[in-house]
């Protein structure tokens, strides 16, 4: 591909993408054999819902002992007082972080974010 191809090639796709777009062009994918670029929509993007939970701790049972809980039984759980909270997105632990009280409601004050390529190797 000579350079004029490759500034045209680089103006469609900036065309495609629109000023300001976050997504890098190196990332369109082509389509074999097709020449199409198909670029991410973004409101199409932001418009998918997820799942956030906030975990205190963990707690494995039997049935047999879950069975035999009853109102007031106290379920100890594995994590420290005072450890960080951990905040899950879509099952994929994303952050750290410490209970706060906004109003009279809780939530989450984020004290650490799971660098990217823990989170990626957490969900394969």
């Amino acid at each position: 591909m000579n350079n004029e191809e490759k500034e045209v090639k680089e103006d469609n796709e900036q065309t495609i993408l629109g000023e300001g777009s976050e997504i890098a062009a190196d990332n369109i994918e082509n389509t074999a054999g097709q020449g199409t670029s198909q670029a991410i929509d973004k409101n199409l993007l932001n418009s998918i819902p997820v799942s956030i939970s906030v975990e205190l701790g963990r707690k494995k049972l039997k049935i047999s002992e879950l069975m035999e809980l009853q109102k007031g039984a106290v379920v100890p759980l594995d994590s420290l007082a005072g450890e960080p909270l951990q905040v899950f997105v879509n099952d994929t632990l994303l952050a750290k972080g410490d209970i706060v009280l906004i109003d009279e409601k809780y939530g989450i004050k984020l004290t650490h974010i799971v660098p990217k390529t823990e989170r990626l190797k957490s969900s394969d």
